[in-house]
């Protein structure tokens, strides 16, 4: 099964290649030949293959788990717009903001990691993973890491980040207390962006909601009440998304 890795590594490296030759190729037809010919392609590979492995389960003293789903599921890779061809197996480590690759389902651990690259998307159990600058509730300044798509236009975006958060033990001070063991915790966020602005948290508030919306706000608010849409579930998030970009 490793040769499924091994071609999607040579994969990687033609299609590489390919777009690596026609950037210089235009810059010899435009007259210049540029000293910093850019490596990023190549860069991206060795970032590819020097990974490290992951182990498939936290250490034994932790409660819960890295992933929402352990099994490694039969995946689709995007890379510079290009699918790449053969059996992909692909889950998302949910603690370290990683997409694991591995050979079949039932693998424990993970032998190396996709690149994390705005240029790759993965389409992972029918859902798009990709790598988006958001900002998040915790941080000041913007992070990049991978939000699920959950819907994408022009003017408007919609999606889904889950999380698995470490939480430190705590011992017990007394006889009477109970000691918490270290753990990781869910942790659901949706995020949305308006034009050219990044993603930001999403309120799940039907006021909120209405809001975001400025001048449509009143044709949201009759539209969701009509159709009794439930504003905290993704599918009828991604109906008021839809019926929003439609006005």
């Amino acid at each position: 099964m490793k040769n499924i890795n091994h071609f999607i590594k040579f994969t990687f490296l033609i299609v590489s290649f390919f777009i690596l030759n026609q950037n210089i190729l235009a810059q010899v037809q435009g007259g210049v030949i540029s000293d910093r010919t850019d490596t990023r392609i190549m860069d991206a590979m060795t970032d590819l293959t020097n990974r490290k492995a992951r182990k498939g389960e936290p250490p034994k003293d932790v409660k819960g788990s890295y992933y929402f789903n352990k099994n490694f599921q039969l995946s689709r890779v995007i890379y510079f717009e290009e699918e790449l061809k053969g059996k992909i197996y692909l889950r998302y480590n949910a603690a370290n903001d990683e997409i694991e690759m591995g050979d079949f389902p039932q693998q424990e651990d993970a032998e190396e990691i996709l690149l994390k690259s705005e240029k790759v998307h993965a389409i992972i159990n029918g859902e798009k993973y990709k790598l988006i600058s958001h900002k998040s509730n915790n941080t000041i300044l913007p992070e990049s890491g991978y939000l699920i798509v959950l819907f994408e236009s022009d003017g408007l975006g919609l999606f889904l980040k889950r999380k698995k958060i470490y939480i430190a033990g705590v011992a017990a001070r007394t006889s009477l207390d109970r000691s918490l063991p270290p753990r990781f915790v869910d942790e659901i966020t949706y995020y949305y962006s308006i034009g050219e602005n990044i993603p930001i948290p999403l309120k799940l508030s039907k006021s909120n909601i209405i809001k975001i919306f400025g001048d449509k706000g009143s044709k949201v608010r009759g539209f969701i009440k009509e159709n009794q849409i439930k504003f905290k579930e993704s599918d009828g998030l991604i109906k008021i998304f839809d019926f929003a970009e439609s006005l």
